[in-house]
């Protein structure tokens, strides 16, 4: 089994043990799908952000204060080895995009800004 990190929407990542429980459930039957982990807490589903999965769904222990009880069963069955030399490439490809909005967003807010207070400063 393999450690790996796992994205989440405020741009950092934590990590995941993908130690126990494992089992693909895209031959699993509905009896098969884990719903609470072994430490007693409802399952959640993420999303696996490593070289080796990624963008594949899986659910385990939603954790407390970063303790994990191991629980872990993938929803996604494994992708295949085009998508994992593809995926990464285009997040990162993406990530670059949205940085560089971000960047002309903040400056076009200070230009905005500055043209605004120096309108203001004429009108007096």
């Amino acid at each position: 089994m393999e450690n790996g990190d796992l994205g989440n929407s405020g741009g950092t990542q934590s990590r995941w043990s993908t130690r126990s429980n494992y089992r693909n459930t895209a031959s699993s039957s509905d009896s098969d799908i884990i719903r609470i982990c072994t430490c007693g807490r409802e399952v959640v589903v993420r999303t696996s952000w490593t070289s080796t999965n990624p963008g594949r769904r899986f659910r385990g222990c939603p954790g407390i204060e970063g303790k994990y009880c191991g629980s872990f069963q993938w929803v996604d069955p494994p992708m295949c080895r085009r998508s994992k030399e593809v995926i990464p490439g285009l997040l990162a490809r993406m990530n670059q995009y949205e940085s560089t909005v971000k960047r002309a967003k903040d400056r076009a807010e200070m230009l905005l800004y500055l043209s605004s207070a120096c309108s203001a400063g004429r009108h007096r």
